[in-house]
């Protein structure tokens, strides 16, 4: 019996890693580098910034990511498929509440190995899954931290639930996904985080993916009264 459990449990860690493998392999084809430069910022914006993006909708060339990244200043965006030239963006939505910004770019120019991120909008996440944040921290360009679920925090200015992980969280790793490797889905946009080691915070996926749609829609996601509980400022830029 020993052997035969440690045989199970060498099964089981190998079949994880090859999961996870998948995960970051996956990742790389819908994750996205952005380069912000701001010539007369906002005083909340800054005049430069970077930070992770992911495509969800190919077609129209549309990209989630987090305000803080893509600023709300008028801006140059630079967006970087992995291994291609910087292509051009344009913020077309922001929500300062939710910390969160859609950019689109031009879908002819985006590579052909590019997919869809796939989101788990209705994933419920589950205390001690474990999760890949992938991004770009420190100018580590598309790299993999792992970690699990390790609570919930609410945030008051959002009125929300945030994801708390473990999983590394840096500057650089903002607007990226926090996915499961169960599922190899997206369950959250990496947001923050905090000095303590291993605290770290992700936006539910449930959010971002009601203003995605709304969007899609031709929408302006703010009129959606029942998204949020209170009254918040979404901002449509342009369409």
């Amino acid at each position: 019996y020993p052997l035969r459990r440690q045989r199970q449990m060498c099964i089981r860690d190998r079949v994880k890693a090859e999961s996870l493998e998948k995960v970051i392999a996956d990742a790389n084809l819908y994750t996205v580098k952005i380069d912000v430069s701001t010539e007369m910022p906002f005083i909340e914006d800054s005049w430069y910034g970077s930070g992770t993006g992911f495509l969800v909708d190919k077609k129209t060339g549309l990209i989630l990511t987090n305000k803080h990244v893509s600023s709300q200043s008028p801006s140059l965006i630079d967006i970087n498929f992995k291994g291609e030239d910087y292509l051009e963006g344009t913020i077309v939505y922001v929500d300062p509440i939710f910390d969160i910004a859609l950019i689109t770019t031009n879908p002819s120019l985006i590579p052909d190995f590019a997919v869809n991120a796939p989101l788990a909008c209705d994933q419920t996440p589950i205390q001690g899954e474990s999760v890949v944040a992938f991004g770009h921290p420190a100018g580590q360009d598309f790299t993999a931290s792992t970690g699990i679920i390790s609570g919930q925090r609410f945030e008051l200015t959002a009125q929300a639930e945030f994801i708390q992980t473990d999983a590394a969280i840096n500057p650089g790793n903002s607007g990226g996904p926090l996915i499961s490797v169960k599922t190899n889905q997206i369950i959250g946009i990496n947001t923050y985080g905090i000095e303590a080691e291993g605290l770290n915070f992700a936006l539910p996926s449930e959010h971002f993916c009601k203003i995605i749609n709304l969007f899609k829609e031709n929408i302006d996601p703010v009129s959606y009264t029942h998204l949020r509980a209170h009254e918040t400022r979404g901002n449509l830029v342009c369409r």
